[in-house]
């Protein structure tokens, strides 16, 4: 690679955009001109041609993660080879840091043609499909002595750090702290987090490439390559249960745990299909998924043994779409206690640190905390844990406000790394926000881990999070959306004469006694007849 060039890079994600720019320095000798993510340039192909001629880029790369499983695969490279520039390429990381060429425009055009066809193929099957809903009697097939959870990850490549991986991880992790083995099906490599969390991972085949014409045509055909991939595993370990998060386009646990006689544990945080009308998919053809999903989630919640919502409202919205009622367990979601060790004691400073994780989503309330800012002294300082496609408006909301200076960024980075950078802060906020008629359905893993890592936490008076938190005991409560009482929670944490840490031990007692995901797990069996008292099994 010329490290003369002036380099563009596109990425898969916008999340971990300056994650990627540190790669491609590292490959390029140079920091990229214009890092941009693949899917931006797909919507606008006339204004990421432009940008390119603006900032005279000579090279463009694709920083792939696996090229063989990615979404977009004929979509992404016809945009890099519509490039205006001498030099076009793609970089699978995971393999090498080998520039490989791109096609000729002609014979990706034509090759888009031939995928979008094989693509509408598989949604025409979809749609046609007709799903038989009543569950079929459950038999226990796995061994006594040493019972196996069959798990389903289907988001690999997409999601590799933040609350869904936690979840996921957290209560695998309670079925093994249980005696239980489990074996895990996914659809590419697992987050690291999630591969501790489990004994065998069984990886299914990569896709052909028409089927990953688009996102949903990927999600679609990804429920054959796990059903086949989790049959086999089956035979080497015979599963007790099924345990599968709920994603969209999914009915990849439904049909194996029908197929293998064994209970369907759907973990429920919310209906995708309500988040993506309310806050993403808008375009008629997404309106086309959002129909199989309705039909695909409904499908789900009546085949499962156990709905495990996250929460009441959770709950409501699974009986709304068609959930037995009796087969509803209102699971809140806990922490791995294991990994968060006593806090130690922070050094004497000037100010104060406040924490916040997240993936910037519509209700984590990032907003709220930045705006805080505006009504703290100078000496108090934020940081932000994590990444998300709204980051970069946090930004320039923060340099709009003249606070940019007292944020740090992390971006993206390991759940380790992220709970020992909290474990450093004065204070730890949650400051939720919610619209909208529906009362707020989430369980927020950050909350627990807050309490466990022993430091004051303020939170948002929201649904759970004010059921799990008692003001003055275990947290300082704040109004949701308001920056001011977020701030004098704060506030009112620093005046105390210890700083708030009486708070930080209350919580913490409470989270190992209470909100573990060993309990959860326990809870779950316990709704199945299931034993929770096997000897541990020992980690590999």
């Amino acid at each position: 690679m010329n490290g003369r060039q002036r380099w563009a890079v596109l990425t898969e994600s916008r999340f971990g955009v300056p994650g990627v720019r540190r790669t491609a320095a590292a490959m390029f000798g140079q920091e990229p001109v214009v890092v941009m993510a693949a899917s931006d340039a797909i919507r606008d192909v006339r204004g990421y041609r432009a940008q390119l001629r603006r900032e005279r880029v000579s090279a463009v790369a694709l920083l792939s993660n696996d090229t063989a499983r990615r979404p977009f695969a004929t979509l992404v490279e016809l945009v890099v080879a519509l490039a205006p520039v001498r030099e076009r390429c793609i970089i699978d990381v995971s393999r090498s840091d080998e520039c490989v060429p791109v096609g000729s425009r002609g014979a990706l055009t034509v090759r888009c043609v031939l995928d979008a066809a094989t693509a509408g193929r598989r949604v025409l099957r979809e749609l046609v499909a007709r799903e038989a809903w009543a569950p079929q009697n459950r038999r226990t097939v796995g061994s006594p002595e040493r019972p196996w959870v069959l798990a389903l990850w289907r988001d690999a490549g997409e999601v590799g750090v933040g609350g869904a991986v936690s979840h996921v991880s957290g209560i695998l992790n309670g079925f093994r702290q249980l005696g239980w083995q489990v074996a895990l099906v996914t659809n590419g490599r697992p987050p690291e987090q999630l591969r501790d969390a489990v004994d065998v991972v069984e990886i299914a085949a990569p896709l052909p490439r028409g089927e990953r014409f688009i996102r949903e045509s990927a999600q679609l055909a990804a429920n054959d390559g796990m059903r086949e991939a989790a049959l086999a595993l089956a035979l080497r370990t015979p599963p007790s249960l099924v345990y599968e998060r709920n994603s969209f386009l999914s009915r990849a646990g439904a049909d194996i745990s029908r197929q293998l006689g064994v209970p369907l544990v759907l973990e429920w945080n919310a209906s995708v299909v309500w988040e993506n009308r309310h806050w993403y998919r808008k375009a008629p053809l997404k309106r086309l998924f959002q129909a199989i999903g309705a039909r695909y989630e409904r499908h789900a919640v009546r085949s499962a043994s156990v709905v495990a919502a996250v929460s009441r409202a959770a709950a409501a919205m699974a009986t709304d779409i068609g959930a037995d009622p009796s087969r509803v367990e209102v699971v809140a979601n806990a922490v791995d206690a294991v990994c968060i060790p006593e806090p130690s004691p922070l050094p004497a400073r000037e100010g104060a640190r406040l924490g916040w994780v997240g993936s910037f989503g519509h209700w984590h309330g990032v907003e709220v905390a930045i705006e805080s800012l505006c009504h703290l002294p100078p000496d108090v300082r934020l940081v932000l844990v994590g990444d998300g496609e709204r980051r970069q408006d946090c930004v320039r909301m923060a340099d709009r406000l003249g606070v940019g200076d007292r944020i740090t960024w992390t971006g993206s980075i390991s759940h380790g790394e992220a709970l020992d950078v909290l474990s450093r802060c004065d204070v730890l906020v949650s400051p939720h926000v919610w619209k909208g008629p529906d009362p707020f359905f989430g369980s927020p893993t950050k909350l627990f881990e807050y309490m466990a890592l022993g430091r004051p936490v303020v939170a948002s008076r929201l649904e759970q999070i004010g059921e799990m938190l008692t003001d003055g005991v275990t947290a300082v409560l704040t109004e949701p959306g308001d920056s001011k009482s977020l701030a004098e929670g704060v506030t009112r944490v620093l005046k105390l004469t210890d700083r708030g840490a009486a708070l930080g031990r209350n919580a913490r007692r409470e989270a190992l006694a209470e909100h573990t995901w060993e309990r959860r797990a326990g809870q779950i069996l316990s709704r199945l007849s299931l034993p929770t008292t096997h000897p541990a099994t020992e980690r590999g």
